[in-house]
């Protein structure tokens, strides 16, 4: 059974400019793991932009949004670029979501040189 559905889509350029030009973006929105594993990737900004679409499409796939309650540092993807990407939830977020538990996350993400886009699905 379905739970939640979540879709959105982020312009690579947007990203780059939030990250060059607002000093604290990027550790206000990925984690410390986060922007380890991907600032080495030739591609860095395509991967932020998709991490960031990712986070997105989770909020709106558990109805929340970015709240005080949940915001995007409680959200990781997780992706080497070889395997399926995954969603690690903080404690504060594993406790938010309760109310929807159970469920798995099932996830896709996809990026271009201008774009990248999430989808989420919550399921039983």
């Amino acid at each position: 059974m379905i739970k939640g559905v979540g879709i959105d889509i982020a312009s690579v350029e947007e990203m780059r400019t939030s990250i060059e030009d607002q000093h604290d973006f990027l550790h206000e929105v990925f984690t410390e793991e986060e922007v380890a594993a991907v600032a080495i990737r030739p591609n860095a900004y395509e991967c932020f932009a998709a991490r960031f679409a990712a986070k997105e499409a989770f909020m709106k796939a558990i109805g929340s949004g970015w709240t005080s309650e949940i915001d995007y540092l409680d959200i990781a993807v997780q992706s080497d670029g070889a395997s399926i990407p995954t969603i690690e939830l903080s404690q504060r977020a594993e406790v938010y979501c309760m109310r929807l538990r159970p469920f798995s996350i099932r996830m896709s993400i996809s990026h271009t040189a201008a774009y990248a886009c999430a989808v989420v699905i919550l399921d039983e």
